[in-house]
């Protein structure tokens, strides 16, 4: 009885279960407002995916993706310590990604800064469980939002 209960268990388990999946990750390519943004896949492990891809965005791209013109910004203009132990934290609720950076991002000015927030929009948005993506700096202010305010990202005002 325990063989046809264990039979049982494995035959309805998802076959990927403890296994890697396949992530999207959203580079550059050129240098326009926002620009183009082409997926890179990476293999992630089973938990925590939006997560790995993030880590994956700031890593940057791999060199043979660097010989087809793709960049990331990102991680070159996070600095500074950390006041949460790790470079963000992301949650995830009722369909909204808030990402609140935990260093310092610094700004690129107009384009660089558009760029960064697309390719990490498009990164999130690929998770089913997305539907909006919030981006916040380490003071909980919208990233790149130089309005008094600090809440375009929460309003979708400018």
């Amino acid at each position: 009885m325990k063989e046809l209960l264990m039979a049982v268990v494995l035959a309805i388990s998802p076959a990927h279960a403890g296994t890697a999946q396949t992530v999207k990750v959203y580079f550059s390519k050129g240098y326009g407002i926002p620009g183009k943004a082409v997926a890179v896949t990476r293999k992630a492990p089973d938990r925590g995916v939006a997560r790995f891809a993030l880590l994956e965005l700031i890593n940057g791209p791999t060199e043979a993706e660097k010989r087809r013109g793709l960049h990331s910004e990102l991680g070159g203009q996070i600095r500074g310590r950390s006041d949460c132990g790790a470079d963000f934290m992301l949650k995830i609720t009722s369909g909204t990604a808030t990402l609140r950076f935990c260093r310092t991002v610094f700004g690129l000015g107009v384009g660089g800064d558009a760029r960064i927030l697309h390719t990490i929009d498009k990164t999130l948005l690929q998770f089913r469980s997305v539907k909006k993506v919030v981006t916040l700096d380490r003071e909980g202010r919208c990233l790149f939002d130089t309005t008094d305010a600090g809440t375009s990202c929460l309003t979708g005002h400018e």
